[in-house]
C-alpha cells in the first residue's frame, strides 16, 4: 500500500492518487508539475487529495508533463460532491444563494459563434493577442486577470477578429469558452444588462438555475467563484462601456477576457489593466487578399487595377468589401470596373454598400449605431465636421467649422475619437474614414439648415485663408493680404517665427489643396483664388511645384467668375510664376503677358502690374534675355515708388541690378543693388536682401574685389538659410566657391561647391549638371579650372570666356527668383 493510500485510507486508488504516485516517482514537486501543465498548484493539490475531480484535458496535460501514456493515470474521477463544490465558493456569496449542486455530467461550455466564413490579414493583431498566451508571461495561477480590448470603428472587423482568434486558441482553455453579445451598438435597442449576461454564463457553467442570485453583485461573485480554478476564455462582444463589462470579469488568473467595442474602453485599461488592440482599415494588400478569398482569385486577377480601386472605394473596410464582393458575386457577369462606377458617387455609395436582405449589414445602418449613441453636441459636431473638404482635422480648423473655441472643439474631437467616429492620426490631428465622412455629410444635409452648413464652410475657408496670409506675411514681409479681416467666430492662426509658419503650411497642405478644389467646384471663387495667392511665398520657398501649378490653374478658372477685378490678373501672375518654376517658360510667358495686358487696359492695379513685370523679367533673365528684361523693368521702378511699397521697390531694384550685371554694366548694377540694400522694409526681408547681396557679390568678383565678394556672399548665404530658401542657398554657395577659387584657395572652394551641388540637385536647378561634371572630373581645383572661373563658363559645358572685363559668361552667374 502506498503512502498515499495509507494517508487516505484503504480503497481503490483515485485519479488524484495515481497522479500523485506518478509525480513522486519522477521526483517532480507540485510546483514543477504546475509550471509544466499551466494548471495552478492549488488546483492540482485538490485533485490529488480528491477534493476536485480531474478531467480529460487535465489527464492529457499531466500525461505529457510526466512522460507517460494517459492510460497510466486512468479515467478521471466522477464530479465532485456538493460538499466539495461548496468548499470552493467564496464567502462573498450569501449562503442562501449557494448552488445546491452542479450537474453530475457537465461538458465545458463552447459558446463561440461559427468562425468567419472569410477572413484575411490582421496578422499583427493576431500576434498581439497571442501574447496573452505567451509562455514568457506569468504562468497560469499567477498575476491578475488578463483582459484584452479590441476596439475600432463600425465595420472594421472587430468581432470577426475576436471569433477567429478564439476558435484558433480554444484548445488552450480546457474548461470552455463563454461568448456574450453585449449589444452595445446595434439594432436591438439598449445594451444588455450585465445581470442578464451573468445569468447566461452561470447556467452555462452548471450553476443550479433555481439558486442563481438575483443581484448583479452576487451573480458576479458567483461567476468568480465558479471560475476560480478553471481556465476559461470569455469573449464579450460589442461592449458599450467599462461599467457593462466589469461585473463579467473573473478573478481567476487562468482566464482570459477578450472584449470588442467601438469605444476605447479607457476605464478598463486604467482600472483593470486591460491591453488594447486597435483595428484600423485593412492594409491594401490584405484588403485585396480578402477580395480574392471572397470573389475568387481568377476574377480578381483578371483586373487587378479594378480590384485595387474597389478596395479604395470601400475605404479598405472589411464589411464594405464583403458587401461589395457579394454584389459582384450575385451578378457573375458584372465586371469589377462596373462595381467601381456604382461606388464613385458619394451620394450613392452607402446605398450601394448595403446587403439587400440584411439591414444590419448595411454600412449606413452600422454607422448609425455609433451616431445614435452621441449626445446632441457631439452629434452636431460630427455632422458639421464631415463637411470639411479634406479628411484631416485639427482643433483649430474644427473650431472654425463649429464656430467655437479650440478648447471646446478639442473636447468634441476626443469624444468622437473615443467612439471611433474619428481616428487619431497624430497628436492633435484627427482623420475621418472616407465612408464615415460620407455618412456624416448625408446627416448634415438632412438635419442642418443650408445656411448653417454654408456658414460653417465660410468660417473654415476664412480660417485657412487667414493662416496662409499670416504665413505669407512672415515669408514675404510687406506682401499684400489675399483677403479682408477675419469673419466673426474665426480665430486666425498666429505664428511666432518663419519656421512655425512653414510647419503650419506643411501640416495643412493636403487640406489647403482640398479646400481650394472644393471651393472651385462649389462655386466659391474668393476662396478658390485667394488661398493659392496667399500660399504663393510658401509654394516658392518649399518648392512644391506640382501643388503650386495645380492650385494656380484652379485660381485662374475660379477668378474668371469673380466680381473682384484684380482676381484674374493676380491669378494669371500666380500661374505664370508657377509655370516658370515648373520649367514651362513658354506657358509662363503667355500668362504673364496676359496679366500685363489686363494691367495696361485697366490701370487700377499697379501692384499687380509691378508683380507681372518683375516675374516676367526674372523669366527672361533665366533665358539670357537681359536686354528685354531691363526694358521691361524700367517702367516698374517709378510705378513701385508711387505705391510707397518698399518691398516691391527693393525687388525691382534687385532685378534691375541683375539685368545690368548680365549686360556688363557693372557700375549701374552696383549702384542699383546698393540702393536696393539701403531700403528698409516694414519687416525683415531675408530673401530679397539675400538676392541683392548675391548679385552684389558677383559684381565684386567680376571687378576683382575678391575679399568683398566673399563677404557679400557669406552674408547672402546667412540670409538665405534664415529664410529657408534652398534654391538661393545653392546659387550663393556656387558663387562663393568661385570667389575662393579666384583667390587661389581651391581647398576652400570644394566644400561650398559640394553643398551647392546637393542643393541644386534637390531643387531641380539646371546648373547642377555643369557643377557635377566639373567636380566629378577634377581631382584638384585651381583658379583656371574652377566652375565659373576664368577658364570656363558655368552656363554650359565647353563654353570659353575671356579672362578680363565684365563679360557675362565670365561672371559665372544666372539669376532667377
Amino acid at each position: 500500500m502506498t503512502a498515499h493510500q495509507q494517508e487516505v485510507g484503504a480503497g481503490p486508488v483515485t485519479f488524484g492518487g495515481r497522479l500523485r504516485e506518478l509525480r513522486e516517482e519522477r521526483g517532480l514537486s507540485l510546483a514543477e508539475l504546475a509550471r509544466a501543465t499551466s494548471y495552478s498548484k492549488s488546483y492540482l493539490s485538490r485533485v490529488e487529495t480528491g477534493r476536485r475531480p480531474g478531467n480529460e484535458a487535465l489527464a492529457a496535460a499531466c500525461a505529457r508533463a510526466l512522460g507517460v501514456a494517459p492510460s497510466r493515470l486512468g479515467p478521471p474521477d466522477a464530479p465532485a460532491t456538493t460538499l466539495a463544490v461548496r468548499e470552493t465558493l467564496t464567502p462573498a456569496v450569501p449562503a442562501r444563494h449557494l448552488p445546491a449542486r452542479l450537474p453530475s455530467v457537465q461538458l465545458p461550455p463552447l459558446q463561440l459563434p461559427p468562425a468567419p466564413g472569410v477572413f484575411a490579414g490582421r496578422e499583427a493583431a493576431l500576434a498581439e493577442l497571442d501574447g496573452a498566451l505567451s509562455s514568457a508571461r506569468a504562468r497560469w495561477g499567477e498575476g491578475g486577470p488578463r483582459v484584452w480590448v479590441v476596439d475600432g470603428m463600425g465595420g472594421v472587423g472587430k468581432t470577426a477578429l475576436a471569433v477567429h482568434w478564439a476558435h484558433r486558441v480554444r484548445d488552450r482553455f480546457p474548461d470552455g469558452v463563454l461568448f456574450g453579445d453585449l449589444a452595445g451598438h446595434g439594432s436591438s435597442g439598449a445594451p444588455r444588462e450585465p445581470g442578464e449576461v451573468l445569468d447566461g454564463f452561470l447556467r452555462a457553467l452548471g450553476a443550479d438555475t433555481g439558486l442563481i442570485p438575483p443581484g448583479v453583485a452576487d451573480r458576479s461573485a458567483l461567476l468568480r467563484t465558479l471560475l476560480a480554478e478553471r481556465r476559461v476564455l470569455l469573449v464579450l462582444d460589442n461592449a458599450a462601456a467599462p461599467a457593462q463589462v466589469r461585473p463579467l470579469l473573473p478573478g481567476a488568473p487562468g482566464c482570459v477576457v477578450l472584449v470588442t467595442s467601438r469605444t476605447r474602453m479607457a476605464g478598463l485599461v486604467v482600472r483593470d489593466g486591460a491591453r488594447r488592440v486597435t483595428l484600423g482599415p485593412l492594409p491594401e494588400e490584405q484588403a485585396v487578399r480578402l477580395l480574392r478569398r471572397t470573389l475568387g482569385a481568377e476574377r480578381v486577377d483578371a483586373d487587378p487595377a479594378a480590384a485595387r480601386e474597389l478596395v479604395l472605394r470601400c475605404g479598405r473596410l472589411p464589411l464594405a468589401l464583403l458587401v461589395a464582393a457579394e454584389r459582384a458575386l450575385s451578378r457573375p457577369g458584372l465586371a469589377l470596373a462596373r462595381v467601381n462606377e456604382e461606388l464613385r458617387s458619394d451620394r450613392t455609395r452607402l446605398h450601394v454598400l448595403a446587403a439587400a436582405d440584411d439591414g444590419d449589414s448595411a454600412l449606413r445602418t452600422v454607422f448609425s449605431w455609433s451616431y445614435r449613441a452621441l449626445a446632441p453636441e457631439p452629434a452636431r459636431a460630427f455632422r458639421l465636421l464631415a463637411l470639411h473638404p479634406g479628411a484631416a482635422l485639427a482643433a483649430e480648423s474644427a473650431a472654425a467649422l463649429l464656430g467655437t473655441t479650440a478648447g471646446n472643439a478639442r473636447e468634441l474631437l476626443d469624444v468622437l475619437a473615443d467612439v471611433h467616429l474619428l481616428e487619431v492620426e497624430a497628436p492633435e490631428r484627427y482623420r475621418f474614414h472616407s465612408l464615415l465622412q460620407v455618412y456624416g455629410r448625408e446627416l448634415a444635409e438632412g438635419r442642418d439648415p443650408a445656411r448653417d452648413r454654408a456658414a460653417a464652410l465660410d468660417r473654415l475657408f476664412d480660417w485657412y485663408r487667414q493662416g496662409a496670409d499670416a504665413a505669407g506675411r512672415l515669408l514675404e514681409p510687406g506682401a499684400r493680404p489675399a483677403g479682408a479681416a477675419p469673419l466673426p467666430g474665426v480665430r486666425p492662426p498666429v505664428f511666432a517665427a518663419v519656421p512655425d509658419a512653414v510647419a503650419w503650411c506643411e501640416a495643412h497642405l493636403a487640406d489647403l489643396l482640398s479646400v481650394i478644389r472644393y471651393a472651385a467646384l462649389a462655386g466659391r471663387p474668393p476662396a478658390a483664388w485667394q488661398l493659392p495667392f496667399a500660399l504663393w511665398s510658401f509654394f516658392h520657398r518649399q518648392h512644391h511645384r506640382a501643388e503650386w501649378l495645380n492650385a494656380a490653374r484652379i485660381a485662374v478658372a475660379a477668378a474668371a467668375d469673380s466680381p473682384d477685378p484684380r482676381a484674374l490678373t493676380v491669378s494669371l501672375v500666380l500661374l505664370g510664376t508657377a509655370q516658370a518654376q515648373a520649367g514651362r517658360p513658354v506657358e509662363a510667358e503667355i500668362h504673364l503677358r496676359r496679366a500685363l495686358e489686363r494691367c495696361a487696359a485697366d490701370r487700377t492695379d499697379p501692384e499687380s502690374e509691378c508683380a507681372a513685370r518683375n516675374h516676367l523679367a526674372e523669366l527672361m533673365l533665366r533665358q539670357g534675355r537681359a536686354a528685354e528684361a531691363l526694358e521691361l523693368l524700367e517702367p516698374a521702378l517709378p510705378l513701385s515708388r508711387t505705391l510707397g511699397h518698399r518691398r516691391v521697390e527693393r525687388v525691382t531694384l534687385a532685378n534691375l541690378g541683375d539685368a545690368s550685371l548680365r549686360l556688363g554694366r557693372l557700375a549701374d548694377a552696383e549702384r542699383l543693388l546698393l540702393e536696393a540694400l539701403s531700403l528698409r522694409s516694414t519687416g525683415p526681408d531675408h530673401r530679397t536682401e539675400g538676392l541683392a547681396l548675391l548679385h552684389l557679390g558677383t559684381v565684386h568678383r567680376a571687378l576683382g574685389r575678391l575679399p568683398q565678394a566673399v563677404g557679400c556672399l557669406r552674408r547672402a548665404l546667412e540670409l538665405h538659410r534664415a529664410a529657408g530658401d534652398r534654391w538661393a542657398q545653392g546659387r550663393t554657395l556656387e558663387q562663393l566657391g568661385h570667389a575662393f577659387a579666384a583667390l587661389g584657395r581651391p581647398a576652400d572652394a570644394l566644400p561650398p561647391w559640394r553643398e551647392a551641388l546637393d542643393l541644386m540637385t534637390e531643387t531641380g536647378d539646371p546648373r547642377a549638371a555643369t557643377l557635377a561634371t566639373v567636380l566629378g572630373s577634377t581631382p584638384g581645383t585651381t583658379p583656371g579650372s574652377a566652375p565659373g572661373g576664368p577658364g570656363s563658363a558655368p552656363d554650359g559645358p565647353g563654353r570659353r570666356a575671356v579672362t578680363a572685363g565684365p563679360d557675362r559668361a565670365r561672371l559665372g552667374y544666372r539669376s532667377g527668383t
